[in-house]
């Protein structure tokens, strides 16, 4: 198996001259308004919980709500991306996903929002998610050609990096402080926005529920579902390395969880403060998209996506220990290099390596346990910052990243992809 990136000075500059088609630009653009609209209700989200309670652990509880559908519903949700029409799929789960949002603004503009509805939100709205991004990853291989792959992928992840969390937070964060209600009412616009160009993309057909083109019950339903976990587990190079992934996101749960607290607890900063650091690390990521792919043709995928780990466990270290605001605006663009120079290498590898009918289930099974095990660290971040000191629990959040480092090395050296492309 081949896991180098396929690309070389020449055909990089003939396919930045080739465009990608309507399928991705319908893809891309529908792509851009939903993040952006994420990013807003990311910043938001954390705000809002804040302000209704100081315990870190509460605060945490809406960030495990936030990824608890992996757990439960995303088997489920594979299924349906693999075999219904990823078009149509799209269309109704953003449509449903902008009226979660609008009825949350609603509640918070009538003052009746409470910790526990804003878990019951963070959960329907991923439940959205699981429906929408895979289908997005799956149909990138459909409207693209595979030598166009690599640069489809960076564009993607640099858009989503941009809207999702530069963008996205300066903008959740001033829209909170003018009115609490204002940015989960732009996420719900975006949800709403994003069915235009999203409609312009290509239908898929829909599969037949199973292999004897039988009736699509729960059986066929968990069997489907299981031959997505089952042909993850038996690739030699995406099993061992989404293992290492999850002691990756064990790590990552810590910062998500509790960065809030950090800046706005800690280091009494004001809301915008938060939203700051969060496009800090959006830019470092986006830089670091652009730069993935050459980072990874330099050094061997092997070395990029672990090297990329072990820095920001580093930095995570380094966050904690910070005493002033602007460092730590410093640290976290540092912490984006690496995060958004990773992402389009592992999708275009998980991409690659993995048959399209398959890709909707692979991509959510190894999301069922990179997403899930947030839920564990995001509570467990919680109760041991409660236990000891936020400082604390991003520290060993940090560490924990490192010795994902040295898993990833260890996964990836299980093929027998050359070390250099």
């Amino acid at each position: 198996m081949n896991l180098r990136p396929r690309w070389s000075r020449a055909s990089e500059k003939g396919a930045r001259q080739r465009p990608l088609g309507p399928g991705f630009d319908a893809l891309f653009r529908g792509s851009l308004i939903t993040n952006t609209g994420d990013g807003i209700r990311l910043a938001a989200l954390p705000l809002l919980a804040a302000s209704l309670t100081s315990s870190p652990l509460l605060i945490s509880t809406v960030t495990a709500a936030q990824y608890l559908p992996w757990a439960t519903f995303a088997p489920l949700g594979g299924v349906i991306v693999d075999r219904r029409d990823r078009r149509q799929t799209i269309l109704v789960t953003q449509t449903w996903r902008g009226l979660v949002m609008l009825a949350l603004a609603t509640l918070v503009w009538m003052d009746l929002v409470a910790i526990w509805q804003l878990c019951v939100v963070a959960f329907v709205v991923t439940v959205g998610e699981i429906m929408v991004d895979p289908s997005v990853v799956a149909l990138v291989p459909t409207v693209v050609d595979d030598e166009d792959l690599d640069r489809a992928n960076a564009r993607i992840a640099s858009a989503e990096i941009v809207t999702n969390d530069f963008a996205g937070g300066p903008i959740g964060a001033a829209a909170f402080g003018l009115a609490p209600w204002l940015p989960f009412l732009i996420d719900g616009a975006s949800y709403l926005g994003s069915v235009h160009p999203f409609r312009r993309l290509p239908t898929t057909p829909s599969r037949p529920p199973g292999p004897a083109h039988g009736s699509a019950g729960p059986s066929t339903r968990r069997r489907e579902a299981v031959e997505g976990f089952t042909w993850l587990r038996s690739q030699p190079v995406l099993g061992p390395f989404t293992a290492a992934q999850v002691v990756y996101y064990l790590g990552v749960s810590a910062g998500m969880s509790l960065l809030v607290v950090l800046v706005t607890i800690e280091l009494r900063a004001p809301g915008f403060t938060f939203g700051a650091v969060l496009a800090a690390g959006a830019l470092g990521a986006f830089a670091g998209s652009l730069a993935g792919r050459r980072i990874a043709g330099a050094i061997g995928i092997r070395a990029a996506l672990s090297g990329a780990v072990a820095v920001q466990g580093a930095t995570l270290v380094v966050a904690a220990i910070t005493d002033s605001a602007l460092l730590l605006v410093v640290v976290w663009f540092l912490n984006g290099l690496p995060a958004g120079a990773q992402r389009p290498i592992a999708r275009s590898m998980q991409q690659r390596l993995t048959p399209n009918h398959l890709l909707g289930r692979v991509n959510v099974t190894s999301r069922i346990f990179t997403r899930g095990v947030i839920i564990f660290g995001a509570l467990a971040a919680g109760a041991l910052a409660t236990a000891t000191s936020v400082r604390w629990a991003l520290a060993v959040g940090g560490v924990i990243e490192v010795l994902a480092a040295a898993l990833i090395w260890r996964a990836i050296a299980r093929s027998d992809a050359p070390a250099r492309p």
